[in-house]
């Protein structure tokens, strides 16, 4: 059960005799690592033009398939409202929202003219949808929902331009995540156990149920509720998708004292994710992700957390600090996933009301995180855009979503298959998500001391 380099341990934490299943295991997530020096003095306008530029030829292709060679694709510029015929149009999605957040509204609000009511969501039936390429830009009108879509996304319109100036979409299609890899057969069930939302604090309110998601992957809990331990046995990593620490925030009088009393308590959380991960990585492979209110940089692509904030946990090779979109290969299955910031800027900045929806939306449009860099803090890439999908993943999942939801996405064409997975937060619902790696099915285990064992949806 044990790997071989981390037996130095004289008490290792599993009471049950069983044999870890080990499957093939390949981090995929390069490209969301920073090389060499950081460079921030490139404007965002540079990733916008490198992910248009990529997607304009993916999007291409996608375009013959779906309308043929007999319809032209034109740009912006080549556009003639004098003489409208019918072609299509590639280009990147822009909506101009009034109640978006603005610098300049708030430079307003401190020269004392009328504040902006405070808000969770920016759309509004005023929302104006516009096209732009590398050139300029149109107003998109017609059978397109300004509000199911959001700023960022690259799409291929059909249509013709009207004799007020403005594009009528008669269809439009995006590139739906690329080919996929076909799925390869398995003898064995191997399990992938996603966990998000921790938030762990100097004093935790959720520790039994902690302690018996613990004891279940140890293999410990055979016969209670409806674990088995052949079921622990099957379990071959651990994803730990975000906001693992939050400091309890308690507002003081005096500011030194409160700064301190936060310090402490961030302090004291961290202790507690270490120590959690310590004893999970003796028995099981586990990837801790970053998540907004982690200690890590707050651009996306987030990178891994200090491994010096983990002393005890680094001791194992099973332990790993991953990147925040996280790629790998889990017994040839692809897998892509993110600690839920993308699906929360989706659902705040459309009409879209459901974390699945946006889930399902992002893997539609391609691409990650497509509101970064308009409302999501993002690195300034120029050369190129990491978060492109241009292999559809087996498994594509979100954190702190808060309940968990899950279900099967097959592209157009029907020759893609993707698992998709809303990770429950583990802090408000007690309980994970499992994935069966040969089936790609997923079901919620909660750990709810009043109601311990598996809940299938």
């Amino acid at each position: 059960m044990l790997f071989p380099q981390d037996t130095n341990f004289s008490n290792p934490p599993t009471g049950a005799n069983f044999e870890r299943l080990k499957v093939p295991y390949l981090n995929r997530s390069e490209k969301y690592h920073f090389q060499g020096k950081k460079d921030f003095s490139k404007q965002f306008a540079f990733i916008y033009a490198s992910r248009l530029d990529e997607m304009l030829t993916l999007v291409s292709e996608r375009v013959v398939k779906k309308w043929g060679n007999e319809i032209s694709i034109k740009r912006l510029a080549d556009l003639r409202e004098e003489c409208p015929q019918k072609c299509v149009i590639i280009g990147t999605l822009f909506k101009h929202q009034e109640l978006k957040p603005s610098v300049l509204r708030e430079i307003s609000e401190e020269n004392q003219l009328a504040p902006q009511p405070p808000r969770s969501h920016y759309a509004d039936d005023k929302d104006i949808l516009v096209l732009e390429d590398a050139l300029q830009r149109i107003r998109l009108v017609g059978k397109i929902d300004v509000h199911s879509v959001v700023t960022g996304v690259v799409c291929a319109l059909l249509g013709y331009e009207e004799s007020n100036g403005r594009f009528f979409v008669e269809d439009y299609i995006f590139y739906e995540g690329g080919p996929q890899k076909p799925l390869k057969s398995l003898e064995y069930s191997p399990l992938l156990v996603l966990v998000s939302g921790l938030n762990q604090t100097a004093a935790n309110d959720c520790s039994v149920s902690l302690e018996l998601f613990q004891q279940w992957i140890f293999g410990n809990l055979e016969g209670f509720g409806q674990v088995h331990d052949w079921e622990a046995a099957s379990v071959v990593r651990i994803v730990i998708a975000g906001n693992s620490v939050k400091a309890t925030l308690k507002h003081k009088n005096h500011l030194h004292t409160k700064a301190t009393n936060e310090a402490a308590e961030l302090v004291a959380a961290v202790k507690a994710v270490d120590t959690l991960v310590y004893n999970l990585a003796q028995s099981v492979p586990v990837d801790l992700m970053p998540g907004e209110f982690d200690p890590a940089n707050h651009m996306i692509p987030q990178q891994p957390m200090h491994h010096c904030l983990f002393p005890r946990s680094v001791e194992y090779s099973s332990f790993r600090g991953v990147p925040n979109p996280y790629a790998f290969e889990l017994a040839d299955r692809f897998i892509v996933g993110t600690s839920g910031q993308n699906v929360q800027d989706i659902m705040r900045y459309s009409k879209i009301e459901c974390p699945l929806e946006a889930l399902r939306a992002s893997l539609q449009w391609s691409h990650i995180f497509p509101t970064a860099p308009d409302t999501l803090p993002c690195y300034p890439y120029s050369q190129k855009d990491p978060f492109i999908v241009t292999e559809c993943p087996h498994v594509y999942f979100a954190g702190n979503t808060g309940d968990f939801l899950t279900e099967e996405w097959n592209g157009s064409d029907g020759k893609q298959k993707t698992r998709l997975v809303c990770v429950p937060s583990f802090s408000e619902h007690q309980s994970v998500a499992v994935v069966n790696i040969r089936t790609l099915e997923c079901r919620k285990v909660s750990f709810k001391v009043e109601n311990f064992g598996d809940e299938e949806e």
